[in-house]
């Protein structure tokens, strides 16, 4: 249940056939929860509660998957009854907090983990329990790795999802790992089951995965219904050749810690509809992890496989730099790039090179005067539920690109665009996924994009037309080329300080924002779960946070940031700054990454009092990040406390 969008799995049914639990005769206990007590064991399990979390100083919504659902740690929620865990997703009313702001949500639900608490490498991680039924419902039980992890972040990190089950597709199972590059340069491979024996989701299960050296297999009901024997990780972003991998078997050799959670809506199983429950509950009956005698042994050498970066051949752009072929529907059946395995939209003619993927979306295709025409007849309930899209793009790294088409409506609708890649790229966004409104008369639309992923030969043009009404649309004069370089690292300043702005001398202007309302805040920001607990200000080269009635529950709560500091890995760095406080205040000094799982290539302390004293730290980076930050956070002290942080002279360079 990754962070960033899931997108659907491709369909696969896969049952290996009954088979005997591979170590279930050597296993020998090591942790279990069964969850016989009158409530949750804070001792073994923590709660992360709210609709999304920071990057950086923003807050993703959401989960990064469009979740409707707040989490809580309510025991309306989360509760243990009659030897069960029981999650509640509830369809009621909630306002709570969404980064600085507050928001209303329409649901509630639980989601637990073991981290800080529990994890472990390999070994059999068995889990009983029962799904709900109902469109939008989405129970995971998954697995992340513990922080510090030595391979950076999400998805280079890893993640293995033991069991995701679609609400609406009750027979049907995800099994999952998540692995790669760093985001955006992640991949995942799995499978979608279906339950042995006739099974359900809304029924008891055993789940399970056997995680030894080299090998993830998953089982249900004591059958083996998935296995996976390739996987990578990379310790540069964005990976180019091998140079770039981790050792094997990486991610995959190093603690894990476990999830259970019920989501609701988003990009998975899309959001309910009127034939959902107002209801929903996962069930877990225990949590019982094992060692496994055949977990001490060798992965044995990398299995062949192919990467990102394995040559696959360029289709080429045709003579206007137009990377499209047939962008304007009029290329002939008999047009000599056109070959036997050339795709093409059944009902539309003239389409070739173009395919079309459909998931609870309906669509009629058809050439309409030279242009294509997509009659949506049913919406579906995802963005990606209708898809017309080209594959074989080759979109080069470092390179800006520009995608333009004709595009209009019976009616006014949105639409998802998205330039990306396939399921060896983890159906990665390189464009984003842009927002597109369509009118009524025939206009150009144009979005342009940097590719800061490893090149791909075989990236895909996607028009995602579901979830968002019915009606035709038409499409004509489709291009996507290159127009240049995309924008690279920020040099940096004069005396080679990879900070700007150190000073607080340089006010903001219309592009080079700064901390709203404080004069000499140029590239600086700051941040507070509650505005109000914050007010900055700058005065003689220093910035004076003045925080009042703190929430110390995470440090992070306030926050000074500087985004867009360009690392390069391998390298070492020293950061220096004078600085003090009211009274004795321990705050946190961390640069690191600006979103995925904010992985920290300097995680140090600063104990400042009231003499202002001068702090140094050299680290070395783990990752090439053109655009890291350096952030103090400085949310310490009892709740409800007050005190003021004073900095100045920030210097961070790189050593010889």
């Amino acid at each position: 249940m990754p962070r960033s969008s899931l997108i659907l799995l491709l369909p696969v049914t896969l049952l290996l056939g009954a088979c005997n639990l591979t170590g279930a005769s050597t296993a020998t206990p090591v942790w279990q929860d069964e969850f016989s007590g009158s409530s949750l064991d804070t001792s073994r399990w923590g709660y992360q509660t709210g609709n999304g979390f920071m990057a950086g100083s923003d807050y993703v919504a959401g989960w990064g998957n469009n979740e409707l659902e707040y989490y809580t740690d309510r025991a309306s929620n989360v509760s243990v009854q009659g030897g069960n865990l029981v999650i509640t997703a509830r369809k009621e009313k909630i306002t709570g907090p969404t980064g600085s702001t507050t928001g209303t949500f329409d649901w509630t639900s639980g989601r637990i983990r073991t981290a800080g608490k529990f994890s472990r490498t390999y070994g059999r991680f068995e889990i009983r329990a029962k799904f709900p039924k109902g469109k939008g419902f989405w129970p995971a039980i998954w697995m992340l790795p513990e922080e510090p992890s030595p391979y950076a972040s999400w998805a280079a990190n890893g993640e293995i999802d033991i069991a995701e089950g679609w609400g609406s597709k009750p027979t049907e199972l995800a099994q999952t790992i998540h692995y790669g590059g760093v985001w955006p340069n992640n991949v995942y491979s799995g499978a979608t089951v279906n339950f042995p024996n006739g099974g359900t989701m809304d029924q008891w299960h055993t789940y399970a995965v056997e995680w030894t050296p080299g090998k993830i297999q998953w089982f249900i009901d004591g059958t083996l219904t998935s296995e996976k024997t390739q996987w990578w990780s990379a310790k540069n972003n964005p990976p180019s050749s091998d140079a770039d991998l981790n050792a094997w078997p990486a991610p995959f050799d190093r603690p894990f810690y476990l999830l259970l959670n019920l989501a609701v809506g988003g990009n998975f199983d899309g959001n309910p509809d009127a034939t959902t429950p107002d209801q929903g509950q996962m069930l877990v009956d225990y949590v019982r992890v094992y060692g496994m005698q055949n977990e001490t042994g060798s992965a044995g050498p990398r299995p062949d496989m192919t990467y990102p970066w394995t040559p696959k051949p360029a289709r080429p752009a045709l003579s206007d730099g137009n990377l499209v072929y047939n962008g304007s529907f009029d290329w002939a059946d008999t047009d000599p790039r056109v070959t036997p395995d050339t795709t093409s939209l059944s009902g539309a003619a003239n389409s070739k090179f173009w395919t079309l993927y459909t998931s609870d979306g309906q669509v009629t295709l058809s050439n309409d005067a030279g242009a294509l025409k997509a009659d949506v007849t049913a919406a579906g309930s995802v963005n990606y539920a209708v898809q017309v899209r080209q594959d074989g793009l080759n979109i080069e790294s470092g390179g800006k690109y520009e995608v333009s088409f004709d595009a209009w409506a019976q009616s006014a609708r949105p639409m998802m665009l998205k330039v990306g890649g396939g399921q060896d790229r983890g159906y990665a966004a390189y464009s984003g996924e842009q927002p597109v409104q369509i009118g009524t008369t025939k206009e150009r639309k144009t979005v342009t994009f940097d590719m800061k992923a490893t090149t791909d030969a075989a990236a895909r043009l996607e028009f995602n037309l579901g979830n968002a009404g019915t009606g035709p649309v038409w499409f004509d004069n489709v291009v996507v080329r290159r127009v240049g370089t995309a924008a690279g690292a920020r040099p940096p300043a004069a005396d080679g300080n990879l900070l700007y702005n150190a000073a607080f001398t340089q006010d903001a202007t219309a592009t080079v924002p700064g901390i709203p309302g404080v004069p000499g805040s140029a590239y600086w920001t700051t941040w507070s779960n509650v505005p109000e607990r914050l007010t900055t200000a700058v005065s003689g080269g220093v910035i004076t946070l003045n925080v009042k009635d703190v929430d110390p529950a995470n440090n992070w709560h306030v926050q000074l940031n500087q985004t867009e500091v360009p690392l390069t890995a391998g390298k070492s760095y020293t950061l220096t700054f004078k600085g003090k406080a009211s009274d004795a205040r321990e705050v946190a000094v961390v640069i690191g990454e600006n979103g995925g799982s904010y992985a920290r290539y300097l995680d140090g302390k600063a104990a400042l009092g009231a003499t202002e004293q001068t702090f140094t730290y050299t680290f070395t980076a783990a990752a090439t990040n053109p655009a890291a930050q350096l952030q103090i956070l400085g949310a310490v002290g009892t709740p409800g406390s007050s005190y003021g942080l004073s900095f100045r002279d920030f210097r961070l360079v790189q050593n010889p």
